[in-house]
């Protein structure tokens, strides 16, 4: 008897389950003519803000608010728009976009569509993440039921652990004292300058590109202090310097004065540059580039990138003084995550024998 209870209970609850499953993924027929690549471009525009004026880009108001972190339920900040923004132009842009919200082979199109860049993990996820934030503001709008991205799974990663070795630093910046450029051969200390930074803030060489002379206070602490914020999730960093990082500092000041250039930013391109480019603010990619060409030039040649000095440096960091949160990591784990060699473990004993040795 509860053999036969359970079996009907059983085949009920399957039942309600598939039920459950046929509603969720039916699609509203109210807007069928809907494209996902016209719900985009009205989601980067409309929601997201994004859109140009006179051939420059331009930003209205956002109505995308961050998920996570201190920032919850805020505006998320201008680098993520410009990073949707530029996801959503790439999705837009391609045919495979081109088809109806409404059709029932939505996650076979996804897929489709996202498949150029199974190869790419970092960028596939990207635009998969993307996507689930545009197709979650539909579910919203009331343009479909269910946003299909749930069943879409991320591509792993692989993790990369790469520690630079200190001689190979050397070399490589050894190189980047060389420039050479329209076959001229000039100065390119400052390259290797901004390498040290990266590794001296250990930060993402992105939120080291754009540091001004505003955020280095030099009234704060024995050395001064960089205050910034990071530009993957905003968290606000205060940097108190030492003797070596204040130096580094004055470096870039006086070979700035030296070059008699005037701007905000600590980095800049040199006056040997074209008109395009001098004085302007170093950009990440150029550095990406040079650093690349250096390390080809001193035998490392995919070995190593630029990115890895800020693992490089927080692992250092954390070798040096112990615990910290030089990162600016909101979890133990991301902490974890960038320091790729850990010290022993010390401890100090102080027991006793339990037996008195004297009396046995």
């Amino acid at each position: 008897m509860l053999q036969q209870i359970w079996e009907q209970d059983r085949n009920q609850y399957d039942v309600n389950e598939v039920a459950i499953k046929l509603s969720t993924t039916s699609q509203v027929e109210a807007d069928p003519e809907i494209t996902l690549a016209n719900y985009l471009r009205k989601w980067r525009t409309e929601v997201l803000g994004h859109g140009y004026k006179d051939g420059k880009m331009v930003w209205g108001d956002c109505h995308v608010l961050s998920q996570r972190g201190r920032n919850r339920g805020k505006p998320i900040a201008l680098a993520s728009r410009r990073d949707y923004a530029s996801d959503a132009q790439q999705l837009e842009a391609s045919e495979e976009s081109d088809f109806f919200l409404s059709d029932p082979q939505i996650l076979r199109r996804i897929r489709r569509l996202l498949s150029p860049w199974l190869t790419k993990p970092t960028h596939y996820n990207g635009l998969r993440n993307t996507l689930s934030r545009v197709l979650m503001h539909a579910v919203q709008d009331g343009v479909i039921d269910r946003n299909p991205i749930r069943d879409i799974e991320k591509i792993s990663e692989p993790k990369r652990e790469v520690l630079i070795p200190d001689e190979a630093y050397v070399k490589i910046t050894e190189q980047l004292c060389i420039h050479r450029l329209n076959k001229r051969i000039k100065d390119g200390t400052w390259r290797a300058k901004i390498c040290d930074l990266i590794y001296m803030m250990s930060q993402q060489p992105i939120d080291v590109f754009g540091l001004k002379e505003e955020q280095i206070r030099d009234d704060e602490g024995e050395y001064g202090e960089i205050h910034f914020a990071r530009h993957k999730t905003g968290v606000p960093i205060v940097l108190e310097m030492n003797e070596e990082l204040r130096d580094l500092i004055e470096w870039f000041r006086n070979w700035k004065r030296d070059q008699e250039i005037i701007s905000p930013y600590l980095m800049v391109y040199p006056r040997y540059f074209g008109m395009r480019s001098r004085t302007k603010p170093v950009r990440h990619k150029f550095m990406q580039i040079s650093w690349a060409e250096a390390c080809e030039a001193a035998g490392y040649k995919g070995q190593y990138q630029l990115r890895d000095l800020r693992k490089k440096g927080l692992t250092d960091e954390f070798l040096s003084q112990g615990e910290n949160n030089k990162g600016g990591h909101e979890s133990p784990q991301m902490r974890k995550h960038y320091r790729l060699i850990r010290p022993p473990e010390r401890s100090k004993s102080t027991l006793k024998s339990l037996r008195d040795t004297d009396k046995l």
